[in-house]
This record gives C-alpha cells, structure tokens and sequence, in this order.
C-alpha cells in the first residue's frame, strides 16, 4: 500500500529504538524526509545513518530530552527550516522509571512522570501544532499504554499519566479536526523493547526457559496482563499501526485510541 508520505515531513520524538525506530523505518521506506528525536545521541546518529544509506532520505538527527522545556520546541524549529511543515509527528516518550505502588512513589517520581511521560507529549504536539495549522493539516499519533486502561498497582505515576495522554490526544483531535489536524493514541501492550528483552534474557538464563516460555510467563507471571496471543508484540508489528496512522491512508480516523495488546480484557 502507498501510504501517500512520499517527500513529506515527519517528526518523531523516541525515533532512535523500538517502535519509534520501526515507523521511521517504514515512513523512510516509503520516501519520507524524517526528523528524529531521542536522548542518546550516538544512537541517534546511528540510526539516522542507517535510515539514509538504506533507503536514500533525508535525515535530521537532533538529540534532544524531552523532559526540558525548549528543547523539543528548538528541534521542531530547525525541523521547519530544513523540510518546512510537519505532516505527522509521532511523540514516543515516557518510560516506567520512577515508579512503583501510591505508597512507595515519591513526589518526584510523580514529578519525573509528568516530565517524561505527559509534558513530553505536549510539548511536541504544542511546537508542531502551528506549523501543521498554518498548512493546512496534519496528522498526530501519541503513545498511551495498555495500563492507561488496566491500573497496575506497581505503576501509579506512570499509568496515571498515559491515562491523561488518552485524553490530551482526544481533545486535541476534538479541538483541531475541523482545521485539518488528525490525532490518534495507540495504547501499546508489552512488547519486546530494550527493557523487555533484558528481562527475557534474565528468565531464559534463570529459569532455563525457551524464548517463547519465557515470554508467557513474562508476561502473565510479572506483568499480570492476560494477553490472549501469549507473547509479547514485536516493535515493528506497532510501528506498522503508527506508519498508518501517521500516513494519508487513515484519512477518517481521528481521536481513536488505538489497542495493540495481543488481546486483552478491552
């Protein structure tokens, strides 16, 4: 399928791993002009380096922390000058550091979670907004969580705030549609990331463990989630959801918030 980015621009925020990386992969594929956002910036170099020997597109590589005011803002900028408007952004932060059950997180946990997981997803809708206005449109894919929706007692800081994503990207897509702006949250189950695949390889090492064992019972026995496929997803099975979300193909799909969990209770 065209999915109709070709020459158009796109910013993503988490673009240098995991299901950041693999919608990058898939725009760039379809000729895209790309501007990545992460923290590590010799990761993201790499990444942007592979991106355009593979598939010949232009790359920006702008490490940036999300969490600090006028960092996103200033990527976003040097984003416009180089490919002017942004068609799509993708903001892919937050992670579940900092957290733990109401009586074990601190104030600053909760402070490191609205930082990470709520203000960085704001920010970058908020910087590219104007741009994507003045042209017309524009499409906008958050990430929440599957625990936005299925409270986890471990995870108080950081579920409470995808849940608050769910409704920022919802009011952006009520607030914006009639102006052309589309906004979508994908709610991720577990998938296998960096922090997911550690935890693998402890099972398989530990417990003598396949691969495949070691994903079930990941995911029933630690994460609680009864995820009917019995795996964790893989990063491009999501990035391949964003890639669409992101593209002209989802035309009428705006404030949905989007399950890839395997099959689970919603």
């Amino acid at each position: 399928m065209d999915l109709g980015v070709r020459g158009k621009s796109y910013v993503i925020l988490g673009g240098s791993r995991g299901m950041g990386y693999e919608t990058a992969r898939l725009l760039a594929a379809e000729g895209a002009k790309l501007t990545l956002m992460s923290r590590t910036e010799s990761e993201l170099t790499a990444t942007a380096r592979r991106l355009t020997d593979e598939f010949g597109v232009e790359v920006l590589a702008a490490p940036a922390d999300a969490m600090t005011p006028g960092a996103v803002e200033k990527v976003v900028a040097a984003s416009l000058e180089r490919f002017g408007p942004p068609r799509g952004m993708l903001a892919a932060s937050g992670l579940t550091y900092h957290n733990g059950t109401i009586l074990e997180a601190s104030d600053e946990d909760w402070e490191y979670n609205f930082q990470d997981v709520l203000m960085g997803t704001v920010r970058a809708a908020r910087a590219v907004l104007p741009a994507m206005l003045e042209a017309g449109g524009g499409q906008i894919v958050t990430i929440g969580a599957y625990s936005a929706r299925a409270a986890k007692s471990f995870l108080f800081p950081y579920a409470s705030l995808k849940a608050a994503i769910t409704n920022f990207t919802k009011n952006v897509a009520k607030t914006y549609g009639g102006q052309g702006i589309r906004a979508n949250c994908v709610c991720p189950g577990s998938f296998a990331t960096v922090r997911v695949n550690a935890m693998l390889d402890r099972l398989v090492e530990e417990r003598g463990f396949d691969r495949a064992a070691a994903g079930r019972y990941l995911i029933a026995e630690e994460f609680k989630m009864p995820v009917a496929m019995g795996r964790p997803g893989q990063p491009n099975e999501a990035g391949e959801l964003i890639a669409f979300l992101l593209s002209e193909r989802a035309g009428y799909l705006n404030g949905a918030i989007i399950n890839i969990d395997g099959g689970t209770d919603f």
